[in-house]
């Protein structure tokens, strides 16, 4: 693994609230008792979190159920259903949360008013999840060897190639190549968003890997730290660019 990698990482983390006033204390609350996320944004209604959560992408959501008159947060999820991200919900209606359960599977459920040991201990659970996640796998059908586990933290890159999706990875400093018919924005839902990123239409990498980011006009290079390169797509480079600095950041 590269130098880039860190144990320590933050969580990136937008905050999806009607009340201002409930906003304001929920941020309050994290930024000065939880050190381990970073928020990158926050919204008001339905419509202003669905434009906000595909532009950010990230790994962590606080969410509040009723958001009139736009809608719930079930509305949002359905939504959002093509992302991929924890969901700790917020209410004042204890009676939303067997619903909840049912259709979202958060990570964690605070009724309002909440402590701040409850906000500590949803997010120390979020923290450990996707500690699991990022040290975790899936299992994949491998058009030649049939089915096989992929992990994680082997991952270089993912490249769309034609009907199949080749997976390329580093064991034992030697390179493999895994290919399946699984689709790549398929693939993409299975991969914890802190670490990998789509830069391309055909490409996913692991940001851990990465040395070097090279500039070529409109479009752009990355130089993994095995020597091979994946490029990075004029549509997707603003994306890019925004979920590396923020990786780096931790």
């Amino acid at each position: 693994m590269p130098n880039l990698q860190n144990s320590n990482k933050k969580i990136q983390t937008v905050l999806i609230e009607d009340e201002f006033s409930a906003m304001r204390t929920l941020r309050g609350m994290l930024e000065q008792y939880c050190p381990q996320v970073r928020i990158i944004g926050q919204a008001a209604s339905v419509a202003e979190a669905n434009a906000l959560l595909h532009r950010t992408r990230p790994e962590l959501v606080f969410l509040d159920i009723e958001m009139p008159p736009g809608g719930t947060a079930f509305d949002l999820l359905k939504q959002t259903q093509d992302l991929n991200f924890g969901i700790i919900f917020t209410t004042a209606y204890p009676k939303y949360a067997i619903e909840a359960i049912n259709k979202a599977q958060p990570w964690g459920y605070l009724v309002k008013p909440f402590s701040v040991e409850n906000l500590k201990d949803v997010v120390n659970a979020a923290c450990e999840k996707l500690e699991d996640d990022a040290h975790g796998g899936f299992v994949v059908h491998d058009s030649r060897k049939g089915m096989l586990v992929v992990r994680f933290e082997d991952i270089l890159f993912c490249e769309a190639d034609g009907a199949l999706v080749d997976i390329v990875l580093l064991k034992n400093n030697k390179v493999e190549r895994i290919s399946t018919y699984k689709a790549l924005k398929e693939l993409e839902l299975d991969l914890p968003q802190r670490l990998f990123c789509r830069s391309h239409h055909s490409f996913i990498v692991h940001m851990r890997y990465i040395d070097r980011v090279e500039k070529t006009g409109r479009n752009g290079l990355i130089h993994l730290s095995n020597g091979m390169q994946v490029g990075i797509s004029v549509q997707r480079m603003h994306e890019f660019e925004e979920k590396f600095e923020a990786f780096l950041k931790g």
